[in-house]
C-alpha cells in the first residue's frame, strides 16, 4: 500500500547540474539568502545543496567564489556610505570622529579581506 506521498512526485530537483549550481550563486550575489532560494519550488531544499557542496568541488568553488564576491561588494559599499555620511550624521559625530570611523571601518574591511591577497604562510 501507497501512501499519498509516495505518489506525488517530487518537483524540487535532487541531482546537481551546473545550470542550477550557477542559479544559486547568481541569486545569492543577487542579495538572496541560501534559505529564501531553498524555500522556492523550483530550487532544492537546503540539506540537497548542503550535500551538492560537499559531493562537488567545482559547485563549492563558486559558491566559496560568490560569497567572497558579495563580502567585497558589501565591504566597498560600507566604506562609501562612511566616506558620504549625510550632514545630519557629521553634525551628530564631530569632526575628528568621523575620521577615526572611517578609518575603523577600513581597517576591519583590510583585515577580513587580506588573506585573499596574501597567502597565509606558517608564523616564523
Amino acid at each position: 500500500m501507497t501512501t499519498e506521498k509516495e505518489n506525488k512526485p517530487s518537483l524540487r530537483p535532487v541531482a546537481y547540474t551546473q545550470e542550477i549550481g550557477r542559479t544559486i550563486c547568481d541569486r545569492l550575489f543577487a542579495g538572496e539568502t541560501l534559505f529564501e532560494i531553498c524555500r522556492d519550488a523550483a530550487m532544492p531544499d537546503k540539506p540537497t545543496v548542503m550535500r551538492w557542496l560537499a559531493q562537488y568541488p567545482k559547485f563549492l568553488d563558486e559558491y566559496v567564489f560568490t560569497g567572497q564576491l558579495l563580502a567585497e561588494a558589501l565591504a566597498a559599499e560600507a566604506v562609501s556610505i562612511s566616506d558620504n555620511a549625510d550632514t545630519e550624521c557629521r553634525k551628530r559625530v564631530r569632526g575628528a570622529k568621523i575620521r577615526r570611523l572611517c578609518l575603523a571601518l577600513r581597517h576591519w574591511v583590510a583585515d577580513r579581506l587580506i588573506w585573499k591577497i596574501v597567502p597565509q604562510s606558517e608564523p616564523y
